[in-house]
């Protein structure tokens, strides 16, 4: 039976493709005067989701991110720039000032939180996820957070498992429910650590179980308890 549910941030409680495209946009409006097309955010977010990827996958560190991902797409857009990395700090002050979660994550969380201890776990820079954090409704449901930039190790990493421990004392993984969309992050984590996955979005063989959104994982598992 579960006592923990270790739940994802970014796409399964936060909307983080709305979160990405406003703080991008105030970002090059900002900086180089552009308003960005569709297009051209959906072309951001392939790039920085790769190199999300290449992170989990140890091939890059978190600096080669940060300057990467930006390199890139101001190339593609035919812009120039002498400060990338400035360019990614303006953008990140713009991501942590940004709260667009999923209008049914409190009510969720609500419900969730009457039979289980929720963790909060996400891959991210310690103050732009714990900014965004402090202004969801849902924070009040919560019994924690892990931050992998603040723990050392990222998701999948089964390392990051020994943070979420140091809050709840428990080293036992049948007790834990992983909840995530990320194939490669969130489930490919539960199972390095033994514990049941929960992938949120499209059906996969590769979680336990699949559900299209949060709102719906607290009838599933009332109902698997029966």
């Amino acid at each position: 039976m579960y006592r923990y549910l270790l739940l994802d941030f970014d796409n399964t409680l936060m909307d983080f493709n709305e979160t990405e495209r406003i703080a991008l946009g105030k970002t090059f409006e900002t900086l180089f005067q552009k308003e960005l097309t569709a297009e051209d955010t959906a072309l951001y977010h392939r790039i920085n989701d790769g190199y999300w990827k290449r992170l989990e996958r140890k091939e890059v560190n978190r600096e080669q991110l940060k300057e990467g991902r930006f390199s890139d797409f101001i190339k593609a857009l035919g812009l120039t720039c002498e400060n990338v990395m400035h360019v990614n700090q303006v953008y990140m002050d713009f991501l942590a000032e940004t709260v667009v979660e999923y209008p049914e994550a409190e009510e969720a969380c609500r419900q969730l939180s009457k039979r289980y201890k929720l963790y909060v776990i996400t891959n991210g820079t310690t103050y732009i996820q714990k900014a965004r954090y402090a202004g969801t409704g849902f924070q009040k449901y919560m019994d924690g957070i892990v931050i992998s930039d603040e723990v050392g190790v990222d998701k999948p990493d089964p390392r990051f498992f020994d943070a979420v421990v140091k809050l709840t004392g428990d080293p036992d993984a049948r007790h834990y429910l992983v909840v995530g969309d990320s194939l490669s992050s969130d489930i490919r984590f539960g199972k390095n650590i033994g514990a049941d996955t929960c992938r949120i979005g499209e059906p996969t063989e590769e979680a336990d179980f699949c559900l299209p959104g949060i709102a719906q994982l607290s009838d599933y598992l009332a109902q698997k308890a029966e």
